[in-house]
């Protein structure tokens, strides 16, 4: 073997070395000792996150897999409602079709973002709805909705649930064990109102 070689070889050792020690602090909630050369673009983008103890990093983690799934529950909520209420009344759904309090909380919304000149987060009004909203405009079309949502009744229980679920992921608390159990349940039974 060159030393060419040699030298690589002893490079990737190194990098599975240092894999296996970052697995094992997160594993217990220590905190790594990495060199500079080692950090990778999410490692240096995430540095600034060091002056937090290592447990509550190492929560963070936890929690982030909850919002993921949570963020991709709601948004794809969103964009079915949009989508099939556009389909069923054209453009201007939204004035005609959502219930006067969601509009006006939307509006409250809007307008509190822009007085306090925080950069817009859409153009589409629906961006701007509570989970708890979303379920209230499905309900309140559920003439357009029954053919996606086989009960109604059904719906309106999963959606409290899940919204009661959002509560802790939305507001940097810890889940708990069977709040965990009780969030993958609650998302498989959404899906199956939909078969």
């Amino acid at each position: 073997m060159s030393a060419h070689e040699r030298l690589q070889l002893m490079h990737i050792s190194r990098q599975i070395f240092q894999v296996e020690l970052e697995d094992i602090a997160t594993r217990y909630g220590l905190d790594p000792i990495s060199s500079p050369e080692s950090k990778s673009a999410e490692e240096e983008e995430e540095s600034y996150y060091l002056q937090y103890p290592a447990e509550l990093r190492r929560q963070a983690v936890v929690m982030s897999q909850y919002y993921r799934i949570f963020y991709c529950l709601e948004n794809s909520i969103r964009d079915l409602v949009e989508s099939q209420l556009e389909e069923a009344y054209g453009e201007n759904w939204w004035e005609d079709h959502v219930p006067n309090n969601i509009k006006s909380s939307v509006e409250g919304n809007k307008n509190r973002e822009q007085d306090n000149g925080v950069t817009l987060r859409s153009s589409h009004p629906i961006d701007y709805t509570t989970f708890g909203e979303l379920g209230e405009i499905i309900k309140s079309n559920f003439d357009i909705f029954g053919a996606t949502f086989n009960s109604k009744r059904g719906l309106e229980k999963v959606m409290a649930s899940l919204n009661l679920l959002r509560g802790p992921i939305a507001h940097c608390t810890q889940l708990a064990e069977d709040e965990v159990l009780r969030l993958h349940l609650t998302v498989r039974s959404f899906n199956r109102l939909m078969e």
